[in-house]
């Protein structure tokens, strides 16, 4: 991975950790949610008509109705992962069985053969993440929406970096986050729940850039090394679970965090 790649994707992760705190926050509010994709979906479309840049999704319209139905379920499951579990356990676990799943998937789908550093860096950080997170509790049921949550990681993630070769990420994403606001609407709607327009408004445009930025690395590189570095983020988030919202502290995030800090360096530097 080129250091524009993986600069591109450090500034993701700790977007991405920050908009992912602030829907744990809600407990997982399907209100919030789709507050966020569609202030998301608004923001990339406002942003592709300043740009000039044409909405031209011939090539691609299978794609994009594919990462809607993907992105769709996996803000549904995301939602119900943070209904009962905490960040410090769901957004490892969630993030680092994403790495796993990516690797097949991306071999399978794309033919997309990562290097034996890229390899062992990603198996580092997903052993490091998922191991300690599967072992700190939760019921089944929880577990089950996480893994869930980190399959269709992988699954978008591998649409995703197909797509954006054929076309710019602004209109494809503001097509992804629309489609998904559209979606979930009927539930959101429905749900009776109450959230917060400003906070979840910056979370959407906080996630629309991070995502942006990522789908502009995978111009630039193969899906699983991104998807990995992607994780550093990971690093930070039981200090964000404890600072943040309160969550008790477990000493063993420090080994967590050295095990994702080199599988990183391994990435980055193969």
């Amino acid at each position: 991975m080129n250091l524009l790649a993986a600069g591109l994707v450090s500034a993701s992760s700790f977007l991405h950790l920050g908009w992912n705190t602030a829907m744990r926050s809600t407990s997982g509010n399907l209100r919030f949610v789709w507050l966020l994709v569609l202030t998301g979906g608004l923001f990339a479309a406002a942003g592709t008509m300043v740009l000039g840049i044409p909405w031209n999704f011939g090539p691609v319209w299978p794609w994009v109705l594919a990462t809607v139905a993907v992105h769709s379920l996996y803000f549904a499951s995301l939602a119900q992962s943070y209904r009962k579990g905490a960040l410090r356990d769901v957004y490892p676990a969630a993030r680092g069985g994403g790495i796993l799943f990516s690797i097949p998937l991306a071999l399978i789908l794309f033919h997309q053969v990562p290097g034996v550093y890229a390899v062992t860096g990603a198996c580092l950080i997903a052993v490091a993440v998922i191991i300690p997170s599967l072992r700190s509790g939760g019921n089944l049921a929880t577990l089950g929406w996480v893994l869930s949550v980190a399959a269709l990681i992988a699954l978008y993630s591998a649409i995703d970096s197909h797509s954006v070769h054929f076309i710019s990420p602004w209109p494809y994403i503001s097509a992804q986050y629309l489609g998904t606001a559209l979606v979930l609407a009927p539930w959101a709607l429905g749900s009776g729940q109450r959230s917060p327009a400003g906070p979840a408004a910056l979370s959407g445009i906080g996630s629309v850039i991070s995502y942006l930025l990522v789908l502009y690395a995978y111009q630039r590189a193969a899906v699983a090394p991104v998807l990995a570095l992607r994780q550093i983020a990971i690093a930070f988030a039981p200090f964000a679970g404890w600072i943040v919202l309160k969550e008790s502290w477990q000493v063993r995030s420090v080994f967590v965090s050295a095990a994702i800090v080199l599988g990183c360096a391994l990435i980055v530097l193969r």
